[in-house]
């Protein structure tokens, strides 16, 4: 009977994998631990000698020397929005001057038929040699007869070629600016230049593409989102959205984890994400998310003084969009909506204006600091509002690798003192907030690991250093994508961590890192694991139209 009991436990015990001769971080740093052990998806042991959880049919390997990390969870994506864009449309981040730009839109215009849309994005043009403002008069001689929108790479402006304005309905006669929007146009002639913002993108309707191509650009998305070991994210949706992710879900071959976000207008967009079914550890549904204003480059983010370079239709004293919500109350009502149902917000801030306006609404709601609410971005503080996100518990959500591109431009755009407390990561860790990180794709590469490099590193894509007081650890930045990333989606429970009882995410990576962050930015998975079952990252979809470093 003792042998029999003995039999059965060791039965129970034995792992379904072993993974060994590893170096495994958790936790916020590198631990003592060589081996784990997994059994029925979770982790049941890490340390040095798992000989105890061996049977006969246990997988091993060995990991040789290299670090083992929990799955990478990103905290800010859009990737049901925005996978056929990903996948099909025009790649402009590879331009690096205005001809590269017109001739790459050339290019495009060969391959369609008649009359079909140019969809492009990822152009940023504040590094051209040639100091130009994009216009229409760019592309209508390569465009023809086919209507264009091209969006910059930070989502909040676009360049309209003739045709689309036509389509659009937009002329020198109006429409008038859309509420939180703007319509570039010639001071002296009213004529459209091409670029239109925030508010203005949606009076733009390019064709819908169908279940089928959205569903297969999914699939081609996540494979893009495993090369790089990110095996979750907090993904912001559109009510269209929502359908693609239930449908991936409705998958037996489902293997990335998501809490969704819908944007909300009105106090109703609570309730329909608290009316949103969800599946537990896979799918689940957690909050509004909320926009105070637009970008750096795009000169829509909404500052305190005035830009230093406006764009030259903008006036001298051009301070950016905020958004109409947050001045005619309406965001305070949806704030209160989702205080009183227990649902989470998160809202884009970008400007240091917009980041003060959105932490005084917070600081209206009771028991604040407990509600795990959000600032997506957080990119450019008064010094003085710094240490608010951890006095009202506030999770800062940022993404290093914007760093990267903004440092090319930043200090003519906002001037060098506004720059010294941009991108305050170290600031705010050193004030006791929670910092978890993102990439915002597809506005840059899902990568994680040039976004971690940024961040310990301060280099920028120029190749120099750039504010690098703000410069944070190795350890630091991996916990911002991992424990703390988790926790900013109440997921803490389930993933983030190696540890006995969570889901066994995890990624063995093909080296050991530096802890200066010298080797960081072109790390890869050796192996992808969700669930203990091992991802075929070799034979994954091939790397998409974002490439690392390439901004």
């Amino acid at each position: 009977m003792l042998l029999a009991t003995l039999m059965l436990l060791q039965a129970n015990q034995t792992a379904d994998l072993i993974v060994e001769n590893g170096r495994i971080w958790t936790d916020g740093h590198l631990t003592k631990f060589t081996s784990l052990a997994v059994k029925d998806g979770k982790f049941e042991a890490i340390g040095k000698n798992l000989s105890p959880y061996d049977g006969p049919s246990t997988k091993h390997i060995n990991a040789h020397g290299n670090w083992i990390v929990p799955g990478m969870i990103d905290s800010h994506t859009h990737i049901a929005e925005e996978c056929v864009s990903f996948v099909s449309s025009l790649d402009l981040h590879s331009a690096k001057s205005k001809k590269d730009f017109i001739q790459l839109v050339r290019d495009q215009t060969a391959k369609l038929a008649p009359k079909q849309w140019i969809l492009g994005s990822g152009w940023s043009a504040d590094s051209y040699p040639d100091k130009e403002v994009p216009s229409k008069e760019w592309i209508d001689p390569v465009t023809s007869d086919h209507p264009s929108m091209l969006t910059r790479m930070d989502g909040h402006s676009a360049l309209l070629n003739s045709a689309a304005l036509l389509a659009a309905g937009i002329t020198k006669d109006g429409p008038p600016d859309p509420a939180g929007g703007r319509i570039e146009r010639d001071p002296t002639t009213h004529e459209p230049t091409g670029i239109i913002a925030e508010g203005a993108l949606r009076l733009v309707h390019p064709p819908f593409p169908d279940v089928a191509t959205t569903d297969a650009a999914l699939m081609a998305t996540i494979a893009e989102a495993h090369r790089y070991g990110v095996t979750s994210s907090a993904d912001i949706v559109n009510i269209f959205a929502v359908g693609t992710w239930q449908r991936y879900m409705k998958r037996p071959d489902r293997n990335f984890r998501v809490a969704l976000y819908l944007r909300a207008s009105t106090p109703q967009s609570v309730e329909a994400v608290a009316a949103l079914p969800g599946i537990e550890g896979w799918m689940e549904p957690h909050g509004v998310k909320l926009f105070m204003d637009g970008s750096l480059g795009s000169r829509t983010a909404y500052m305190a003084k005035p830009f230093t370079t406006p764009l030259p239709s903008q006036p001298k004293d051009w301070r950016g969009l905020p958004r109409p919500g947050a001045a005619d109350g309406t965001y305070k009502k949806i704030i209160a909506a989702a205080a009183k149902s227990n649902i989470q917000v998160i809202t884009h801030a970008i400007g240091d204006q917009a980041n003060h306006d959105i932490l005084d609404l917070y600081a209206e709601i009771p028991d604040i600091k407990d509600r795990r609410f959000r600032v997506e971005h957080a990119q450019h503080l008064e010094t003085q509002d710094i240490p608010r996100f951890s006095q009202l518990g506030v999770i800062a959500s940022m993404q290093p690798f914007h760093k990267a591109d903004d440092g090319r431009y930043a200090e003519k755009v906002i001037g060098m003192e506004r720059c010294k407390s941009s991108y305050a990561f170290r600031d705010i860790l050193k004030s006791g907030g929670i910092l978890a990180f993102g990439s915002d794709f597809d506005v840059v590469t899902i990568n994680p690991w040039v976004g971690i490099e940024t961040a310990v590193t301060g280099r920028i894509s120029t190749g120099k250093s750039w504010m690098t007081h703000e410069n944070i650890t190795l350890d630091q930045a991996l916990d911002a994508y991992t424990r703390k990333a988790a926790y900013s989606m109440f997921m803490e429970n389930e993933i983030g961590r190696i540890a006995p009882g969570y889901h066994a995410d995890f990624v063995i990576l093909d080296r050991r890192l530096k802890t200066d962050g010298s080797n960081v930015g072109s790390t890869r998975p050796a192996f992808v694991f969700m669930e203990g079952k091992e991802l075929a990252v070799d034979k994954l979809a091939p790397q998409g139209r974002v490439s690392a470093g390439s901004y």
